[in-house]
């Protein structure tokens, strides 16, 4: 006589299913990432995603954009000083007022939204800035830097982009950021005609008008990397190590219930095999 029993053994179902949650619990507490994102240096994992300036270039018929990155933990007083002015919408309309190809395009002076170009690069903003320099940023291709008088303490809103590395003015110019799209716009800029010797206190200056119609910045922030949040520059989901360690665990213990299972099912049929054939 054949003894009935369930094909899957409610114990062994029970015991896998109490794993596969306990081992999967961290993870999903992870990912609902009920903790507020991080928002200062007291996050243990948590990273610092740099402020961002756009650019949008009106160049007769060329329409194009440049970004800047902003060196806020290497450079605070500078790269403050340019957010504020752009948030105050202070740079929409100016021109870049020096050209120089394989050397710097410069703009930032308010003078150069009036029709007088003998005026542009005298202007500048109501207050100035400390010359503030740091060692580890220096004058690469890209590299944006504050444009100053005679006096160190003299910046206040030009600012001009290098064509190629410049290490010449390492040490003498604020860096404060650098382009991370639009490089080759910045580098056509620095490359137009000027009006050279035909009139020599404009030698430097373009011919034509290169405007900058709006220069946006976007806050640099803090994410927090202790638990999963969710990353505000792609939208993803970043999981902790812990949550990590949580999904593999939850693999292995998976693994091991199934593995189990697998195992007493088959001395099960061996056992009713040889019950069967004693009969």
């Amino acid at each position: 006589m054949r003894h009935r029993t369930h094909p899957y053994p409610l114990s062994v179902l029970a015991v896998a299913s109490l794993l596969l949650w306990a081992a999967t619990a961290p993870l999903v507490l992870a990912a609902r990432a009920d903790e507020p994102p991080c928002t200062d240096t007291t996050c243990g994992t948590g990273i610092y995603v740099n402020a961002t300036v756009n650019i949008d270039i009106s160049w007769n018929s060329v329409k194009g954009n440049i970004t800047i990155m902003l060196y806020e933990e290497g450079a605070p007083i500078t790269t403050a000083n340019f957010i504020m002015l752009a948030d105050q919408q202070f740079y929409d309309g100016c021109k870049f007022h020096r050209c120089i190809d394989d050397f710097v395009a410069q703009t930032g002076d308010p003078n150069s939204k009036n029709n007088n170009p003998y005026d542009d690069g005298y202007g500048g903003s109501s207050q100035t800035i400390p010359l503030e320099i740091n060692d580890t940023l220096t004058h690469i291709d890209g590299a944006v830097g504050m444009a100053r008088g005679q006096e160190p303490d003299s910046a206040s809103s030009q600012f001009y982009i290098c064509d190629g590395p410049q290490h010449g003015l390492d040490g003498n110019y604020a860096v404060f950021g650098v382009v991370v799209a639009g490089l080759e716009l910045a580098k056509q800029i620095a490359a137009a005609p000027t009006y050279g010797n035909k009139r020599p206190l404009l030698k430097d200056h373009p011919v034509d008008d290169i405007v900058m119609t709006g220069v946006r910045a976007t806050p640099g922030y803090w994410m927090n990397l202790t638990n999963g949040t969710t990353n505000a520059a792609t939208g993803t989901m970043v999981l902790s190590g812990a949550a990590t360690a949580g999904l593999g665990a939850a693999a292995v213990l998976a693994a091991a219930a199934v593995a189990a299972f697998i195992i007493i099912r088959r001395r099960r049929r061996s056992a009713l095999a040889a019950v069967t054939v004693s009969q």
